[in-house]
């Protein structure tokens, strides 16, 4: 067990003795908590309290059980490495008798059992009940007959069972004498009547009690957490934490899956299971199954948490085992670390090996998807992946639901990434949408025509179909309102990006917006801003030449357009109003640019800040980009800085030919 304020040591010294050997704080703790005693059975007296327990640099304070031996002479704190008391001989026969075999059933007892079922209402079992003498009252009979008091009783008669003298009967002859079995199914049952409240925290205190005699193994001490929290008393569930530290080397392959699943159970003890888990995985995760890792990774899904350890273990899991896992598996493995906000070189070679293996084999599309989704939330830019799913994708268009076309499309533009199979990709996507178009969502056309112009595709044929009076009407009708916004403003930057970029196109066709609106800007790149300002006038040519968050009011009110530093002649204002055709070169938009604003190497730039880029230099305007992580380390170093920005100032991007000067081509590639 981990290192705890109260040793697991027995004392054989008297009360006073042990007071002056534990700490102050713990003593008060020791002898000032409530006490249970089993109603007055000779088990010894338990005790809850709470104790500090240290795992490396954590310290917590968990609920643990502590029994008291021999009144006013001992204590000791319950633990499978306490020295136990030896039991007497009748002890043992007891013990014998209570945890033993399942009960045979003889011909009394079928006759008793039989009777109980014919019972048609509580007092009818009452009276059978009161009519066995204590040697024929068998565990598993009143297990039956409790069962029976449950399923024919009102609720006010099950309101007062707390009090009922012959229910109290039948549940202690289930603690004191019925397997742990028994105590789990009577659980089981008691799930569905919360108001039944003594009878679970009897029976919570009596698994608790053999917890701390260490006989429940791992799997009974998880069930019982499972049904005591299904019963509402967490309280009870949070105490069974020692009982698997304790057996910590009992976790094995079989059952480690089923001690990560009662972790969303826990609360105040759901770190100290957690600490016992971490250190088991690394002995047992080369021959755990797929279903166990998936099991665990459901659970870490459910709890929140994502332990750098274990997540890296399963890792190495899945890039030794990548070769005999399934499609089902693997997707459910990949959508768990996608969920759980993990990704490390393990798991991208792993997948990279699948998609080489299989390519076009896969049968499974949502493979594909939840492949194509870690890639997208990770920024993993893998070009044999990609290819792979490419490929997938023409081979395999005519088997997808309109559903699955816009995450397929949309990693490839979130990643600014062009397959090799360009043209034929392109190709089977445009004509998928045109047999389709009817059956995909408006908002979704919108977001895959988005996807289109990203990566400098302009699909003129559907031009028409979506500045559609019918089509706008539907998309209105069919779009969430919260949403509504959002595609209308990915509508106008489609607009404006083919009158940018597509000689070919007669537009824009939507008016201009006047509308007020705010803008989302991250205050990373404002206090950056703010910080570095002085060297930014330095290099615009004073204070006049230089603006913050510039919005240039021939593009659309949107973020993508949001400039974080203008350059600019001075005296020119807050609000721009250039012409792209005449004013070229003159002004220098100075763009920061976040970590995740890159693929996951750090190389390339995300579709949306690549068109970004791409619009600005399109409308006229000088590029300039700093990278803010070497903003945010030269910010105290003001010589380093300065060299830097002069550095990245005459690396700028020059403006690219006007709309109209774009030589002639196809209009769609």
């Amino acid at each position: 067990m981990s290192r705890c304020m109260l040793s697991p040591l027995r004392y054989h010294r008297a009360a006073f003795v042990m007071q002056s050997l534990l700490p102050s704080f713990a003593r008060a703790c020791l002898f000032s908590t409530d006490s249970t005693e089993n109603n007055g059975k000779s088990k010894g007296l338990v005790r809850n309290t709470t104790i500090l327990v240290q795992q490396g640099s954590n310290i917590q304070e968990l609920p643990v059980v502590v029994r008291k031996v021999a009144e006013d002479e001992f204590v000791s704190l319950i633990s499978n490495k306490i020295i136990e008391n030896q039991p007497t001989p009748e002890s043992a026969d007891q013990s014998s008798e209570y945890y033993g075999a399942k009960d045979s059933k003889s011909e009394a007892q079928e006759a008793v059992l039989k009777v109980i079922d014919l019972c048609d209402s509580v007092d009818k079992v009452y009276m059978v009940v009161q009519e066995l003498k204590e040697e024929e009252l068998l565990p598993y009979v009143a297990f039956v007959a409790s069962k029976k008091i449950l399923s024919v009783g009102h609720v006010a008669e099950k309101r007062n069972l707390d009090n009922n003298p012959v229910y109290e009967r039948l549940m202690n002859c289930l603690i004191f004498k019925g397997q742990t079995s028994l105590i789990f199914n009577m659980l089981h049952k008691l799930q569905r009547y919360k108001e039944v409240v003594k009878p679970t925290e009897m029976l919570g205190n009596e698994l608790i009690f053999r917890c701390s005699e260490n006989k429940l193994s791992i799997e009974e001490c998880c069930q019982a957490i499972e049904c005591l929290a299904q019963c509402g008393r967490h309280d009870l569930a949070e105490k069974f934490w020692s009982g698997i530290a304790d057996q910590e080397k009992q976790i094995s392959k079989e059952n480690i899956h089923t001690v990560f699943a009662i972790l969303r159970y826990l609360k105040i003890s759901r770190k100290a299971v957690l600490n016992v888990l971490e250190r088991r995985v690394p002995s047992v995760w080369w021959q755990m199954s797929p279903d166990s890792t998936k099991t665990v990774l459901r659970s870490l899904e459910k709890c929140k948490t994502s332990p750098f350890r274990i997540t890296h273990t399963l890792a190495r899991w899945l890039s030794t085992n990548i070769h005999a896992v399934s499609e089902g598996d693997l997707k459910d493995i990949v959508e768990s670390f996608t969920n759980l906000n993990y990704c490390d070189n393990q798991i991208e070679r792993s997948i990279e090996r699948y998609v080489k293996a299989k390519g076009i084999k896969i049968t499974s599309k949502d493979v594909i998807l939840a492949i194509l989704r870690h890639c997208q939330v990770f920024r993993l830019r893998n070009s044999y992946i990609l290819n792979g799913c490419s490929e997938y994708f023409i081979a395999h268009h005519h088997e997808l639901d309109p559903k699955s076309i816009k995450p397929i499309v949309c990693a490839f533009a979130y990643l600014d990434y062009m397959p090799v199979n360009s043209n034929k990709f392109w190709e089977t996507l445009d004509m998928y949408l045109d047999l389709n178009f009817s059956k995909i969502h408006p908002a979704e056309i919108i977001d895959i025509m988005f996807c289109y112009i990203s990566l400098e595709r302009y699909p003129l044929n559907f031009v028409n179909r979506i500045f559609n009076p019918y089509f706008l009407d539907v998309l209105h009708a069919k779009t969430k309102q919260e949403q509504l916004d959002r595609v209308r403003s990915m509508l106008k930057v489609f607009d404006t990006c083919l009158a940018l970029e597509c000689p070919g196109y007669d537009g824009p066709l939507l008016p201009r917006d006047h509308s007020a609106k705010a803008l989302f800007h991250d205050g990373r790149i404002k206090r950056i801003v703010n910080y570095i300002l002085p060297e930014l006038e330095e290099l615009a040519g004073g204070a006049d030449c230089l603006t913050k968050f510039t919005v240039l009011h021939n593009l659309p009110v949107n973020e993508l357009y949001l400039v974080d530093v203008m350059f600019h002649p001075s005296g020119m204002g807050h609000f721009f109003s250039l012409n792209p055709l005449k004013e070229r070169n003159i002004n220098v938009a100075v763009l920061i640019h976040l970590p995740e604003y890159y693929s996951n190497s750090g190389e390339n730039l995300i579709g949306p800040q690549a068109m970004r880029i791409r619009h600005l230099r399109r409308f006229g305007l000088k590029v300039v980009t700093l990278r803010f992580d070497v903003l945010y380390k030269l910010k105290v170093h003001p010589k380093e800085l300065r060299k830097y920005l002069v550095e990245r100032m005459k690396h700028a991007l020059e403006a690219l030919p006007a709309p109209n000067d774009a030589p002639n081509g196809d209009s769609n590639e």
